[in-house]
């Protein structure tokens, strides 16, 4: 009924030692919903050999799975906290054990997530390409679990993919499914790594995909990023405060798109107050968009300054 505990290996594990490493994850990942990525990283890292160690320990049969997804979930956010961070490599990595051990637990909606993870560090480094083939994967796990909620995850990021790539047409029909999935999906008992996923997010993901095809496809579609971008900025709570800096900076770039450079240098420095207590290297690549798009306008020059002044800080 028994694990073998190898030599030197911790001692038999009950029920408080891996809630004890799930609550140590949801409190991680708090801290960097609000803080970023760099603000946290390292207390991942110091913690992650605790929960390692349960791995090697003797586990009554009935906690070996929920031990497996404690320990995956604690790599899924170290590979975030990095990504976030900058540190690639690293990220992909833990994603990867990660992934292993979810399969491990026979957790798919696990797998689902991390692919989904995975996929954006494609996405954010303009792999849009690679990062659908994640996404689809992500899906096929997604379904295998019966969880709606993961799936409208990975459908919301292939609309982004798409409008990155400009296939505006199969970005708005991925838009759909994700909201068609969503509502039907339970809710009732949401695991931390998908709790993120709200009504506010869909808001902030439909935002962004429409923000990338008007930049890609059509101006035009700057009209419809900008009243959702609106309801998920003024949704967000002060514990998400990375989300709502970008969203305010993609909000700041549809302006300039409208030819809106008042409102926009006005939204653009609110991104950046927003922007100065987070520890993201993600912040300062989404900003180079911004300075780009207002290096275009001259009334909006002291904006352009001030971005490149920040950008230095926000890794």
């Amino acid at each position: 009924m028994y694990r073998r505990r190898p030599t030197g290996a911790p001692a038999r594990i009950g029920i408080a030692d891996v809630e004890s490493v799930e609550r140590t994850v949801r409190e991680l990942r708090a801290l960097d919903y609000q803080y970023g990525g760099g603000s946290c990283h390292r207390a991942v890292q110091t913690r992650l050999p605790m929960a390692r160690a349960l791995l090697a320990a003797t586990v009554p049969v009935r906690l070996t799975r929920r031990v497996d997804t404690a320990v995956a979930d604690m790599h899924n956010l170290a590979g975030w906290t990095l990504f976030d961070n900058g540190s690639i490599t690293e990220a992909l990595h833990h994603f990867t054990i990660a992934l292993d051990l979810a399969t491990r637990a026979g957790n798919k909606a696990m797998a689902a997530n991390i692919r989904y993870r995975i996929g954006r560090v494609h996405l954010h480094y303009n792999s849009p390409g690679r990062a659908l083939a994640e996404f689809e994967r992500g899906r096929m796990e997604a379904h295998a679990s019966n969880s709606l909620l993961a799936a409208a995850i990975l459908s919301a990021n292939q609309a982004w993919a798409y409008a990155k790539l400009g296939r505006a047409e199969e970005a708005i029909a991925a838009l759909a499914m994700m909201r068609t999935e969503f509502e039907a999906a339970d809710r009732s008992d949401v695991p931390s790594w998908a709790a993120f996923f709200t009504e506010t997010e869909l808001s902030a993901m439909s935002g962004s995909v429409h923000t990338d095809l008007a930049r890609f496809v059509d101006v035009r579609y700057a009209k419809r990023a900008v009243p959702e971008l609106g309801t998920a900025i003024g949704s967000y709570g002060d514990g998400m405060a990375r989300s709502r800096a970008f969203c305010l900076i993609s909000l700041a770039v549809n302006q300039l798109l409208l030819h809106d450079v008042d409102g926009a240098v006005d939204i653009g420095r609110d991104a950046l107050v927003h922007g100065r207590s987070v520890k993201s290297s993600r912040l300062r690549d989404r900003l180079r968009p911004l300075e780009n798009e207002a290096r275009k306008w001259c009334g909006a020059d002291e904006l352009t300054e001030e971005i490149r002044t920040m950008l230095p800080a926000a890794s």
